[in-house]
């Protein structure tokens, strides 16, 4: 499996991270390199996979100005990634909030755009019977009731011993909440994540949950899907905390679109289901609808 990495420069004080997988003439764009390019990497067969970091995440530059961070900013690094490697068309697959980056670029650039994945995506709305208070950064970091995070806060091992500090965050609290099939944490590469500053919990959740989100206000990014040209599959867990019905609707509102619920798996389908998961999406990638999926009528 032919490999390469780097940095794409964006401009001073700012490098992201790239990796790419295979070298078939597809090219598929996949923001997240640091969780993904090792998980992913099975849909590299006759394609070349192309993961790359968002600024402030895995190996990708820190950005500390919260005017430059925002959506945004981080479908600006799509297309610096895209027009870097010059590929005048791409495939897309983008999972959880990373799937508002790639829907916000298809939609923005529908000429560009052979095809789509979001694996899990954020709710496609806001407000509505989805909305909710957003948690603290503060709760996120030490969340109520996690008692061996706690312990750690108190002994200042996340000051003192940030990796460790975030491996027992994500052991204890973030995939736990996230995977429905305990064995499948095992499969996460989390040794490398914990490794990463731009990864520690200390900073990704004022990253999205004070920087980020907020400034999304009331999305909604229905309306604008129907300018999406290219095909669009929509997978959720059906054990995920995000509602299947608001992933279904990022399904109903574009004009060529499908949706694939998956049995019991969470929020990580690639890790809970991967003889699910890849089949899929391999033949939506190869130009076929996989078995399963449904067109989801629009409600108004």
């Amino acid at each position: 499996m032919q490999t390469s990495e780097g940095f794409v420069f964006v401009r001073p004080g700012l490098h992201l991270y790239y990796r790419t997988v295979g070298n078939g003439p597809e090219v598929v764009l996949v923001p997240n390199a640091n969780w993904l390019a090792e998980l992913l990497a099975p849909l590299s067969q006759g394609r070349t996979l192309l993961f790359y970091d968002p600024r402030s995440r895995g190996r990708s530059s820190t950005v500390s100005e919260s005017r430059q961070l925002s959506l945004e900013a981080d479908v600006e690094d799509l297309e610096s990634v895209r027009r870097y490697f010059g590929a005048d068309r791409i495939s897309l697959l983008g999972s959880s909030y990373h799937a508002a980056i790639t829907a916000s670029y298809a939609i923005e650039n529908p000429d560009r755009v052979d095809r789509m994945v979001l694996a899990c995506p954020i709710t496609p709305r806001i407000p509505g019977e989805w909305a909710q208070e957003l948690p603290s950064p503060e709760i996120l970091i030490v969340p109520p009731g996690v008692p061996r995070l706690e312990a750690l806060r108190k002994a200042e091992i996340d000051r003192t011993d940030p990796v460790a500090f975030c491996r027992a965050w994500f052991a204890q609290f973030l995939l736990p909440a996230q995977i429905s099939e305990p064995a499948a944490i095992e499969r996460f590469p989390l040794a490398d994540i914990a490794s990463f500053p731009n990864e520690w919990p200390q900073h990704t959740m004022p990253l999205y949950f004070r920087d980020i989100v907020p400034k999304m206000g009331r999305w909604d990014f229905r309306p604008q899907l129907s300018r999406l040209k290219a095909p669009l599959l929509v997978i959720q867990g059906t054990d995920d905390l995000v509602p299947v019905q608001a992933s279904e609707e990022w399904a109903a509102w574009a004009p060529d679109a499908r949706f694939l619920a998956i049995e019991a798996a969470g929020h990580h389908p690639y890790l809970e289901k991967p003889d699910e998961f890849f089949p899929a999406v391999e033949t939506f990638f190869s130009g076929r609808w996989p078995l399963g999926a449904e067109a989801i009528r629009r409600v108004a």
